[in-house]
């Protein structure tokens, strides 16, 4: 009796065993990596694996933003990837990477003649360090006005971070001390330093530094800004002489007029010239034409 308890314990556990390491009928994709980070220039795999496939068709997609493109189809890479990108049944490795190339790669498995089916993602990360960045910042604004400060670059991936600088001090997201008077906010994403209400206290000089963990940061160059009174004394004087040079403009053309110096011809008339001849001396026994008119 004990052997057979013993017997039936051992086909339990070997059944168990099974059932849990078998697909079950059904199919599966995964990969090891969900995010792969690589420098630029340099080679990478990217790695597949399935299961429960008995002819499995391999193909490998790649999405970038709004586009996407193939890079294996039927086992095969496309003509685009081909030279760089070789396939290893399942996985697909770069020769050399480029910044090009970040962006979401999908894994897909279709069974030959079936409709078994399945995928699985894998990020790639290629790390580029940011170059300096630039800056727009005016060089003088009004105080109480709406002003955005931007800060850009174009190369680091991934995409960088932005911090400020104002007088070479960071401008820190939580507004403290003397900064609590400014109005600003601060996109790290984006970059942009938005002024509200521009101060008098915010008249300074401004950089920004961006950052992604690769490579050192990058500071911009130094532009100063400076927040300004609204000049109503220079609009007053300026709407003062527009009226001035407006009114000369219309008493000059009045003058005119009256001095004759524009004359009005009337539609549909005409000029005619009369020409007068005096009479010629002739005798008495001729007639002769002694004037002449034209009309």
């Amino acid at each position: 009796m004990a052997e057979r308890a013993g017997q039936r314990h051992l086909l339990l556990f070997f059944t168990a065993a099974t059932l849990c390491c078998s697909p079950l009928g059904g199919v599966s994709v995964n990969t090891p990596e969900k995010q792969v980070r690589v420098n630029e220039n340099q080679p990478v795999t990217l790695r597949c694996s399935y299961s429960g496939f008995s002819s499995p068709r391999v193909e490998w997609k790649f999405v970038r933003g709004s586009t996407t493109s193939l890079v294996c189809y039927d086992n095969k890479i496309t003509a685009p990837y081909e030279g760089r990108v070789t396939f290893s049944q399942p996985d697909i490795s770069f020769h050399s990477v480029t910044r090009k190339d970040t962006g979401m790669y999908t894994c897909m498995v279709t069974e030959n003649g079936g409709g078994e089916y399945g995928e699985t993602n894998v990020e790639l990360i290629v790390l580029v360090p940011p170059s300096k960045p630039t800056v727009r910042v005016p060089s003088s604004a009004t105080i109480g006005s709406r002003v955005v400060l931007t800060c850009s670059e174009e190369d680091g991936s991934p995409p960088p971070e932005y911090k400020w600088f104002k007088d070479g001090m960071p401008l820190s997201l939580k507004k403290t001390g003397a900064l609590s008077n400014s109005s600003y906010t601060i996109d790290t994403k984006t970059g942009e330093l938005v002024f509200e209400s521009l101060s008098a206290f915010d008249t300074g000089e401004y950089s920004c530094q961006v950052s992604n963990g690769v490579g050192a940061a990058k500071t911009s160059e130094v532009v100063r800004m400076e927040a300004v009174e609204l000049n109503v004394g220079g609009i007053v004087a300026a709407v003062i002489v527009t009226l001035i040079l407006l009114g000369l403009l219309i008493f000059g053309v009045w003058f005119a007029y009256s001095r004759g110096y524009f004359t009005r011809t009337s539609k549909g008339s005409t000029s005619k010239k009369v020409i007068y001849s005096q009479p010629s001396a002739r005798s008495d026994g001729e007639f002769r034409q002694t004037s002449s008119f034209l009309v």
